[in-house]
């Protein structure tokens, strides 16, 4: 029978599998004993392990590797593993049962995995991973544990794994704290209670966390909650009073006395904040002033915060018009009956764990009040950051299913623990991230930051209680390391240990936050950015420099590199929404909705080398935002703006220098022929592009050579006429001459002789302008920082502010970026589909590919466009396949990836291997009320600009 006693339940077995094993004696079969399973395999003793040349346990024939991740072991197909389980097979009995746990997720039913799992014929692979590490002082993180990886070929079933279970005799102590536990039983296996008396487990792990990991998790009260808290719109649920209050100073700690060594002065707490605000570094800092801030870490009585899911259920919640009322003594025990049960839940454990103090959104910020809503919002780095615990209810999928381990019936998933060898009992075991992933409280925006900037979280998910924190990962079913400083499995796929890279590189934090989150779904699709506003802020404090909708200042032309991962569209008020004043731009992400978005590597080939050096010789344009009150505000100004504080220096952004004194004299000259704004401009510009476009249909029918979008890429071209052949070939021989020519006849002209802007002419000079960047000569005479197209809003006159590292929060910043740049018309044709597609290339759903050709249809580029915005031009008349659209260039690009050019056709007359930053990334837009909006981001030739349609031009571009 099972060791544990614990059998599944009927629901799960209706064949009777379990009474049918139990009726005789348990023994692997011929395929798990050539796994040789012993102690000494799960368990690695002090000292230099070798592997033992003969092993105790049963074995014969093949011996298993036991490096970790190294010979996968293929188990069989899920048919013939249930049939040796049904013989008896411990181990194949186990892996049965491996697909049950809330591995499917919950979309998905139990038995439609086992039924996929059938009909595909689903293999079960195994191999040894490390699991346990010691922290060892002189070696570094040493072995101690082992466990068997379970992975199934099939995306229905995540990866399970068969841990070593503690002896038996051990199970009576149900707390991790210091001295509980038997040093060799760490990280090894535990039978769950079933009585849910756990209190006890968890508050253990808070206490080891708390007293023993010291400043990694520890989050000592900074400037920003020390302000925070002295704010009237702060305040929490006293869970003992049960009423909302301001949270209380620590006992003898209260401002109001005369200052001492343990006292603080709320004024300079202000003070010191609003000094941090405005980019004061921490290096700055008097000492007098660190030692105070010492003494202000327990300023105030600690509070856990609660991370939830609303659903659709209406939920009680604090208002203008109840709100005197909640804050009278034991008004909250009045309205119990219609305060959601994860709440109730969360003051009680609040209570049991010997803390007080609770902070949750629907009764500690007035709901009605946009006021009290932002305020809050904009902190919630803070709010959750200082917290002393967050506790996270990802059980069920609203705030009325509760906390359901704390329940004496909670433990609804089974454990099933095994004898598979003599001293080896062995359990199914799935890492705490699996049942955190397959939850819905992990697909809300709003909890992805709850838990990323907690320091400790407790997390219930399918009736079990984890505790995570920066250090370490504790759970009911696995002993952990006393003081914590142990490392698992558990720990490295646990989402805070992003935050490790933060002060190394946080661009590359930000890059991994943003594309995690943009797959997180929102009730009301306007809070994009606030459930964002918190990990924004936590990035922003390390790289010195605001966010701008949702990127970075510091890194802005990469930040604007992101890319669709599937169907998307603009993020508008559907029928029922209203966004109030919130527009989203779309040149950011926050603009749009429908799919992730990411930076993909592949796209950044050459940038994430060195982003550093890529911002500083590889970007040009003087980027300008749209304030609240419709003036320009610099995105960067290198005599005021505070360089990244990145530790490593390939991650850093833009630098923080003057610009060089013979810039400015360039730029000055080139504002003197910037004139006023007229209506003129714009007709010049509407004829000049009816010109190309004229243009374009005239070359077309002179060489008649078939789009791309009509051949099928497999056999010879169709041929044309010989006229018309020698015309193109003509045609095509001025563009290599022009391409051959010299630089210096093309300098000071609107082309910069294929060299792009940081060309290969090493004699031509360059200029640091107010980024720190390396400026050409050709850039560096035209206007870049000078303006003269204005806003219906704002129609007299361009007006430049000074830059600001704290945007007005009062007129929060229009979605409208200015600047001067290369404008291009270059034509669409969709690419060939390829019957074989290749291993490396990439098919994303709602997205599909075009190749970009010049005026002459040779091919340049190619783009992934939204198939809805496709449809949409279609729908209108406006066609795209074989049309002529307008690309703006934004920055340098190094090389096309073999995807995205199979063959090298000499565009540039060079070998693949030696063309090196040939190219833009260009973003395809389109006009709409003389703005520009953002459509695609895409790759071309930078000589294309030179052959396009509508030939290469230096812009004046607002884009939103």
């Amino acid at each position: 029978m099972s060791t544990n006693g614990i059998t599944a339940p009927d629901a799960s077995n209706p064949e009777g599998l379990d009474a049918e094993v139990e009726a005789r004696e348990k023994e692997l079969c011929s395929r798990c004993q050539e796994l040789n399973l012993s102690v000494d395999k799960f368990v690695i003793y002090d000292g230099a392990f070798r592997p033992p040349k003969k092993s105790v346990g049963h074995g014969r024939g093949q011996q298993f590797s036991l490096k970790s991740g190294n010979g996968l072991f293929q188990l069989g197909s899920f048919s013939d593993i249930e049939q040796r389980s049904r013989d008896g097979c411990p181990l194949c009995f186990l892996a049965v049962k491996s697909v049950e746990p809330y591995n499917a997720g919950p979309q998905v039913e139990f038995g439609e995995v086992v039924a996929s799992l059938i009909e595909r014929g689903s293999i079960c692979f195994v191999n040894w991973e490390i699991d346990g590490r010691d922290n060892d002082p002189n070696s570094g993180r040493k072995a101690r544990t082992r466990r068997i990886r379970l992975h199934w070929n099939n995306k229905l079933v995540s990866d399970s794994y068969l841990v070593f279970v503690a002896p038996q005799r051990l199970f009576d102590i149900n707390s991790d704290s210091q001295g509980s536990w038997e040093r060799e039983a760490f990280f090894l296996g535990r039978e769950l209670r079933t009585d849910g008396n756990n209190q006890v487990l968890m508050k253990s792990w808070l206490d080891q966390c708390s007293e023993h990991h010291g400043p990694s998790c520890s989050g000592d009260h900074n400037n920003e909650f020390l302000e925070m808290a002295t704010q009237s719109y702060f305040g929490v649920i006293d869970t003992l009073d049960m009423c909302l209050k301001s949270l209380p100073f620590r006992q003898g700690k209260s401002p109001k006395k005369k200052k001492s060594s343990d006292d603080v002065d709320v004024v300079r707490i202000r003070r010191d904040y609003r000094e941090r605000s405005r980019g004061t570094s921490p290096s700055e800092v008097s000492v007098k002033q660190n030692e105070e801030q010492e003494c202000d870490r327990d300023l105030y009585e600690p509070y856990v915060a609660l991370s939830y899911v609303w659903g659709l259920a209406k939920n009680y919640t604090t208002d203008i018009s109840n709100i005197r009322v909640h804050q009278q003594q034991g008004s909250l025990e009045t309205f119990l009956g219609k305060i959601p049960k994860v709440i109730r839940d969360a003051m009680e454990l609040v209570r049991r764990l010997g803390l007080r103090y609770l902070w949750v959104d629907s009764l500690c910020i007035v709901q009605d009040s946009k006021r009290s809503w932002n305020l809050n919002s904009r902190m919630m780095n803070v709010i959750y950051g200082n917290a002393h615990l967050t506790i996270c209810a990802a059980d069920g999928s609203d705030a009325w299913f509760g906390l359901k381990a704390l329940d004496s019936s909670g433990h609804s998933t089974k454990q099933y623990i095994e004898k598979c060898a003599p001293g080896v009992r062995l359990m199914v075991s799935q890492l705490a991230e699996t049942g955190i992933n397959s939850s819905v409280w992990n697909t809300r925006a709003w909890t992805f930051q709850e838990r990323l900037l907690s320091k400790r979280c407790l997390i219930f998910t399918e009736g079990r209680v984890f505790f995570q924190c920066r250090s370490a990962t504790m759970s009911e079913d696995l002993v952990s390391e006393s003081h914590g400083a142990g490392w698992s499995l558990d720990l490295a796929k646990a989402l805070p240990q992003i935050l490790h890279e933060l002060k190394r590189r946080p661009i590359r934090v930000y890059m991994n936050c943003m594309s995690r989150y943009s797959e997180r779904q929102l009730t009301k699709a306007k809070d994009i950015l606030a459930a964002f506003n918190g990990v924004s802020n936590m990035i922003s404090n390390v790289m010195r420099a605001p966010f701008i909708f949702g990127l970075p200042s510091s890194h802005f032309d990469l930040a604007l590199l992101w890319e669709p991962l599937g169907a998307v569209s603009r993020r508008v008020p559907g029928k029922d929404e209203d966004f109030g004043d919130f527009v989203f731009p779309s040149w950011s992400w926050c603009g749009w909705k429908g799919g992730s978005m990411s930076y993909r590597t592949c796209q950044l080939e050459g940038v994430l080398t060195n982003v550093h050096e890529w911002l500083t010789e590889h970007t040009w344009i003087a980027w300008y935002i749209r304030d609240g009150r419709g003036n320009l505000r610099p995105v960067w100004d290198g005599e005021i703006s505070k360089a990244c504080d990145s530790v490593e220096e390939r991650w850093k952004g833009y630098k923080d220098i003057p610009p060089e004194y013979k810039f400015i004299v360039l730029q000055e000259r080139a504002l003197v022929n910037l004139g006023s704004p007229n209506e003129g401009d714009f007709i010049k510009w509407a004829k000049e592009q009816e010109a190309a476009a004229k243009e374009a249909k005239r070359i077309e029918l002179e060489i008649r050579r078939p789009p791309l979008s009509h051949y099928d890429g497999y056999g010879p071209r169709p041929e044309p006429q010989y006229g018309r052949e020698r015309e193109r070939e003509r045609r095509h021989a001025i563009v290599l001459r022009e391409r051959s020519s010299s630089s210096d006849r093309r300098r000071g002209q609107d082309g910069n002789g294929g060299q792009g802007i940081n060309g290969e002419d090493e004699s031509e000079p360059t200029f640091s302008d107010e980024y720190g960047r390396k400026i050409p000569l050709d850039v560096a005479k035209r206007i870049r920082n000078g303006f003269q197209q204005c806003l219906p809003d704002n129609p007299f006159r361009v007006y430049i502010e000074p830059y600001t590292a704290t945007p007005d929060k009062d007129f929060p910043d229009q979605p409208l970026l200015q600047f001067w740049t290369w404008w291009a018309s270059l034509r669409l044709s969709k690419a060939p589909t390829s019957s074989s597609p290749s291993k490396n290339e990439t098919t994303l759903p709602g997205l599909t590919k075009f190749d970009i050709s010049d005026a002459v249809n040779d091919w340049c580029g190619s783009i992934l466009l939204p198939s809805s915005w496709v449809s949409a031009q279609e729908k209108a008349g406006h066609p795209v396949d074989g049309s002529s659209r307008d690309f703006l260039a934004i920055s340098d690009a190094k090389a096309f990836t073999k995807e995205e050019c199979d063959v090298w056709t000499y565009y540039v007359p060079k070998e693949r291997e030696s063309s090196e930053w040939e190219l833009f990334y260009v973003l395809l837009v389109e006009m709409r009320e003389r703005i520009w909006y953002r459509v695609a981001v895409g790759k071309v030739f930078k000589q294309a600009f030179e052959n396009a349609v509508g030939r290469k031009r230096w812009r004046e571009i607002v884009m939103g």
